[in-house]
């Protein structure tokens, strides 16, 4: 007797769900050695992953399977989410920790919110942890959808890595690992698995991914579902099209890595060398220099705003200011033939510790002060032979003109002790 075909179709995708999540297959090898965090939203996706998992766990593996569940509190169900994860992990003999983060509403809510997530996340995990995410085909052509939107070159448009390092920005240790093993298995075969090996309970829906007003979710519900009903088979041949490009793209990587390391002197671009190499490479390296240093993807509109500060004339300070892909500002700054990355809360913080040395009085010595001055202000390093403005003093020692501006002079009854420059003391001679 034979199974009916919707019967046979449903069977496939359950297989299908499981033949990628065999923790015996070369993939799965850190499984019994390193410990391992499922972020569990208590979506459908997650729901699944979990399930998944935990019908194959390793009983040798070194440690269990932990579930963390970020409250963003950004919704009135927000707390009975929470409930509902901890109450899945208890099923499945697991612990859920809970991690309640305040998520800033001004500005782009979604990239605060998942900053606060990441950044709680990772500092859940042990050092050489790996996390786990429910992230699957339909993501990844919604992400390439929107890559395209904002004009992003090969590496925006081969979309989410299955496994990825540095995430630093959240605090997260250089051993901490992100994997995403659903990246191939499309939001169909999900759902078949949710409806043949789970309860419509098991899951909790957020209204907030009806609403279309995001651009992911008007993709999700609007665009896509379009496009899939003309072209059947769309999701997995733009995931197999991604996958081919993530490979190219690998191999661009590390060639663009060995001439970004030429390039490179300590945390700043050598615009000389930079210069041996064609536009095709300089652009290349440009691209990489400001994803690591300031995580930011660069679009072709940034990318020549970049390549105007690089052509800039040579004694001149050349500057593009940008907000990055999670909010934060950051600044390119030309200067002696360098380009170099600054982020705005370094120069918050910069300002903070010059407003206070400003305002603050020695407890020991009230006579003991720290002055603003003006870069005209004239002084004479220990050794040297005449006063010079303090302007000179910073040319002679490559002090950027972006840091200039945080200047103090410690005097002691009116008499100049040392030139303080953004935490940097230069003892004055007295004489």
């Amino acid at each position: 007797m034979s199974l009916k075909p919707n019967v046979t179709k449903d069977l496939c995708r359950l297989a299908t769900v499981k033949r990628l999540l065999d923790l015996t297959s070369p993939h799965w090898t850190f499984i019994a050695e390193r410990p391992v965090y499922l972020a569990l939203s208590g979506g459908k996706d997650s729901v699944v992953l979990l399930d998944a998992l935990m019908q194959q766990w390793p009983t040798n593996a070194a440690y269990p399977l932990t579930l963390l569940h970020v409250n963003h509190h950004l919704q009135v169900h927000s707390s009975s989410w929470a409930e509902h994860c901890v109450a899945l992990g208890k099923r499945y003999g697991l612990t859920c920790v809970v991690l309640d983060v305040a998520v800033s509403v001004n500005g782009n809510v979604e990239a605060n919110a998942r900053e606060a997530r990441y950044t709680a996340l990772f500092s859940k995990m042990s050092d050489d942890g790996v996390l786990l995410l429910g992230q699957h085909a339909n993501d990844q052509v919604e992400t390439l959808f929107l890559n395209l939107k904002r004009g992003a070159g090969s590496q925006g448009l081969s979309g989410m890595a299955a496994w990825q390092t540095q995430f630093n920005r959240f605090g997260a240790h250089p051993d901490m690992i992100m994997y995403r093993p659903l990246l191939g298995i499309a939001q169909e075969q999900i759902d078949s698995y949710a409806q043949h090996a789970l309860q419509a309970t098991d899951w909790v829906e957020d209204p907030s991914n009806q609403d279309t007003e995001y651009d992911r979710n008007f993709l999700r519900h609007e665009i896509l579902p379009a496009l899939s009903q003309r072209w059947p088979h769309l999701i997995n041949n733009v995931v197999r099209s991604m996958q081919v490009l993530t490979q190219e793209q690998a191999l661009l990587l590390d060639a663009t890595n060995e001439k970004l390391a030429i390039c490179l002197r300590g945390d700043e671009l050598s615009l000389s060398v930079l210069a041996q190499f064609s536009t095709q490479w300089q652009a290349q390296v440009m691209r990489l220099f400001a994803q690591r240093y300031a995580d930011v993807v660069l679009g072709q509109r940034q990318l020549r705003s970049l390549e105007q500060v690089l052509s800039a004339k040579s004694d001149a300070q050349g500057q593009l200011s940008l907000v990055n892909q999670h909010g934060h500002k950051v600044h390119f700054f030309r200067y002696h033939a360098h380009l170099y990355c600054v982020w705005q809360t370094s120069l918050d913080h910069a300002r903070a510790m010059y407003s206070e040395l400003v305002n603050s009085q020695n407890p020991a010595d009230a006579n003991m002060t720290y002055q603003a001055v003006p870069l005209s202000y004239k002084v004479k390093p220990c050794d040297a032979r005449h006063h010079k403005p303090i302007k000179q003093w910073y040319q002679a020692w490559s002090i950027p003109p972006w840091l200039r501006p945080f200047t103090l002079v410690l005097q002691h009854n009116s008499h100049d002790e040392l030139l303080w420059c953004n935490g940097v003391e230069y003892i004055l001679s007295k004489d």
